[in-house]
């Protein structure tokens, strides 16, 4: 009938561990969404170097042509013509690598999926742009949420260590029927019902331990949660650092390669009419290709800054929620 609230409070023990699992459960799948997302940007990161790197195989052998024109007729030195020629052997060599780059990228993806094979095929067009959190907060993160519940079970673990002190109530009933077969008179029956009431006078401070150690274990969650409270706000103050960082970093390297391309068209345009050497126009080239990689990484870094917010404030990559 009653044992001191114990089976309440174990009840409540389970219920809210279930929910702090759930939460957990959350936790894991945001951080793995999170995983998925910025293995798909280091695709497209990689992807666009290698464009660029074709892009500067494609410009050193348009001026290898013009070189071995000029060669031919006398107006280029043998030494300018191997300069170009070890500086096209630079870009393939460099094309090379950012394609064995992309390979292992795309590897990486599949490895995060837990899926086989060397097929990746990604369209940009159909990968929205993911919402920016209007105001950042680490307190929709599953895990604090899931540390609440646990403190909330630590709770009832109090409660239900705290039973010890109270006595219990135990019902009881019996029914008899007694059968006389030699004198008939001497059948009967009878029935009993009653209320037992149990109380410990003495249980050599058991009681008192397992509500100290429950209170030691509540205190420890309480400080648990303290901890990562701060661990979580320090993450998303530095999420947020390296969002307005990387999107700073997108405008300057996309005006650095406007001026490259310019720069590298004229530099192109002077060297078939012969007025730069082309060291020079090497110099040019290499300086455009950089622009243009540090433009892909900037932007790839920016996709995989907002996944991070997002990470950091608790909310799932593509969900409505911000």
């Amino acid at each position: 009938i009653y044992n001191g609230g114990r089976r309440r409070a174990g009840v409540d023990v389970a219920n809210a561990r279930k929910k702090a699992a759930m939460l957990q459960e959350k936790a894991v799948k945001n951080s793995l969404g999170f995983a998925v997302v910025r293995s798909f940007f280091n695709i497209v990161q990689a992807r666009e170097n290698v464009r660029a790197r074709q892009a500067a195989v494609q410009a050193i052998d348009a001026s290898m042509q013009v070189a071995r024109a000029r060669f031919e007729q006398g107006d280029l030195l043998k030494q300018e013509l191997l300069n170009l020629e070890v500086q096209q052997a630079v870009a393939c060599e460099n094309l090379i690598q950012a394609q064995h780059g992309l390979d292992l990228t795309k590897q990486s993806l599949l490895n995060v999926l837990g899926l086989t094979g060397n097929q990746v095929d990604i369209n940009l067009a159909q990968t929205p742009l993911q919402a920016v959190p209007n105001q950042p907060d680490f307190k929709n993160r599953s895990e604090i949420k899931a540390m609440q519940f646990l403190i909330q079970a630590k709770q009832a673990g109090i409660r239900q260590a705290q039973s010890g002190y109270y006595p219990t109530a135990d019902a009881f009933g019996s029914y008899q029927v007694d059968k006389g077969f030699e004198i008939g008179s001497g059948s009967g029956d009878s029935w009993m019902a009653g209320i037992r009431v149990n109380m410990t006078l003495f249980d050599g401070k058991q009681t008192g331990a397992r509500v100290q150690q429950a209170s030691i274990a509540l205190g420890q969650a309480k400080d648990e949660l303290r901890k990562m409270e701060l661990a979580y706000a320090l993450e998303t103050r530095q999420a947020v650092l390296n969002l307005d960082q990387t999107e700073k970093r997108v405008r300057v390297t996309e005006k650095m390669v406007a001026f490259a391309q310019e720069s590298a068209r004229l530099f192109r345009e002077r060297f078939k009419a012969g007025l730069v050497l082309s060291s020079e126009l090497i110099d040019t080239e290499n300086r455009l290709t950089e622009a243009r990689v540090r433009h892909a990484l900037a932007n790839a870094e920016h996709r995989i800054a907002v996944a991070n917010l997002r990470r950091a404030c608790g909310f799932m990559q593509y969900s409505k929620k911000q």
